[in-house]
């Protein structure tokens, strides 16, 4: 209940956050890095993931389960070829991943689906995004990791 009986939207907690967006500050954050000139997107979504599938190995033999996806326009700037394996590097760290190449991706984006490079039977499948993301590179509220625009590169190995 409120004295003037309406409902108020202002969260205290998010104001500076709120008014640190900006089309200017939108803007920086899209210029391109020489550094890092692609934009990783970790947590591909597929119709197949389940936590069973990711764990067994066994469960995706024949599937591309865990591929980095790149637009055939990046793939031929950077000489790579699709079913290669390929490393991936962020500010975070790198890793390596089969390159599978797709018009299903945009120019200058990658993605890595979320759930591999955990350890079954001792043996690692796939990649761990989570790691390919720093701890810093997070929401500043619910502190979530901002998976969905890590700057990276990628090079054939």
């Amino acid at each position: 209940q409120t004295e003037d009986h309406k409902i108020h939207l202002f969260i205290p907690e998010l104001e500076a956050a709120a008014k640190a967006v900006t089309p200017e500050a939108e803007a920086r954050e899209l210029d391109p890095d020489p550094a890092f000139p692609l934009v990783l997107m970790a947590g591909r979504h597929m119709d197949y993931n389940a936590n069973s599938l990711m764990r067994n190995p066994d469960w995706n033999k024949g599937a591309r389960a865990c591929t980095l996806t790149m637009h055939p326009e990046d793939a031929g700037r950077l000489g790579l070829t699709d079913g290669q394996t390929v490393t991936v590097t962020t500010a975070a760290g790198q890793d390596q991943a089969e390159l599978e190449v797709t018009g299903d991706e945009r120019p200058g984006h990658v993605t890595l689906p979320h759930g591999f490079g955990m350890e079954y039977e001792g043996r690692v499948t796939g990649v761990n995004v989570n790691r390919l993301t720093k701890n810093t590179h997070r929401d500043p509220i619910a502190a979530t990791p901002l998976h969905r625009f890590v700057r990276c590169r990628v090079a054939r190995v």
